[in-house]
């Protein structure tokens, strides 16, 4: 292990613990297994700082949301790795970036905000990663060609599970085959709104197909007064437990408005699981129609229903899709994603 390459610090001030955060924690504890002495500056008190804490060979900073006494003592010839942007605008004009080595993953598909302080912050970073080729897209559009930028999808987090407890999620609830969802509940994200309008046509049709939605999120009231009429959806909140419920469900139901690349599709295909989702930014980077699920386009609520009863219908077809997504999701591991991020440390220090 070179020592330079123990200069690395990585950056993220979310005080929730989504995606992004779980990718960050997933990369920093593969990087550790390498031998990389690292930093994190993480919000105080956060889900993030208190589960990196035992990681090896990483030393956890707390700081306020904007931290600027934390910034300023880290070491110019430090390597700051960004993984989420809230503090972006405030550490340039507080001349923390300046004449710094600093990257950022951009995680999101929506078009970054472009004026004066953005452009700088993105053509001075010294690479830019982004999950998927939609988000590059974006920001190319936004920044121009100069942008350093390079690809690197998340990987999966291989949750483990106990038999026994996904065996209880299905006794839990009343119907024989289980649509399951995972993620914060937020429609203008996540699009948990057209999963209810499948459960009450699945409602009319008297299928025997029950939807459980694991999260929880500023939506979830609405969401619950507008389900509160059907009895095969249900709302399991946020969970510790998320492999048990992986394993729990016959399919894996991912509407989405917008998504840089999902990185719960990941574990879903790790899991096996046959997918339906939308056409949204990255995510038909990793589901090929009718080869290892299924893409709706635009907000086409019979499109899900019709692949939803072809899955529901022919066990077949879930085992050959189950095959596929198996040995897709080996491409999308954390080997792979550290050797990705350790060779451009490498370059840059």
């Amino acid at each position: 292990m070179n020592d330079h390459l123990s200069l690395i610090c990585h950056v993220n001030l979310a005080n929730g613990f989504r995606g992004g955060e779980r990718q960050t924690m997933l990369l920093i504890k593969a990087l550790s297994k390498k031998g990389f002495n690292q930093k994190l500056i993480a919000r105080k008190d956060s889900e993030l700082s208190k589960r990196c804490q035992s990681i090896d060979g990483l030393n956890v900073i707390e700081t306020s949301l904007f931290g600027l006494e934390t910034f300023s003592k880290i070491p110019k010839k430090t390597l700051l790795h960004f993984h989420d942007s809230r503090s972006f605008p405030f550490f340039y004009l507080c001349n923390l970036l300046n004449d710094s080595n600093y990257i950022y993953t951009r995680r999101v598909q929506r078009v970054p905000r472009v004026n004066f302080i953005s452009k700088k912050i993105y053509r001075d970073a010294r690479n830019i990663i982004c999950l998927s080729s939609s988000i590059r897209k974006s920001v190319r559009d936004s920044f121009g060609e100069n942008t350093n930028l390079t690809i690197i999808p998340s990987a999966a987090a291989n949750f483990s599970h106990e038999q026994k407890k996904s065996s209880q999620i299905r006794q839990s609830i009343k119907e024989n085959f289980i649509v399951g969802h995972i993620g914060a509940l937020d429609d203008s994200h996540k699009g948990q709104l057209r999963i209810i309008d499948i459960a009450k046509e699945t409602k009319k049709n008297q299928s025997d197909i029950g939807f459980i939605l694991v999260g929880s999120g500023r939506d979830e009231i609405m969401l619950k007064n507008r389900s509160k009429d059907l009895d095969n959806i249900y709302f399991a909140g946020q969970v510790e437990n998320i492999g048990d419920y992986l394993d729990a469900f016959d399919i894996f139901i991912f509407p989405s408005r917008h998504e840089g690349l999902g990185s719960t599709l990941l574990d879903a295909l790790a899991s096996g699981l046959p997918i339906i989702a939308s056409d949204a930014g990255g995510i038909p980077e990793l589901i090929e129609h009718n080869m290892n699920g299924y893409i709706v386009s635009d907000d086409n609520h019979q499109d899900y229903l019709k692949y939803l009863m072809k899955l529901f219908s022919n066990e077949d077809l879930r085992r050959n899709i189950s095959d596929s997504n198996k040995l897709k999701s080996l491409d999308f591991n954390t080997e792979r994603m550290a050797n990705s991020y350790a060779e451009i440390y490498k370059e840059i220090l």
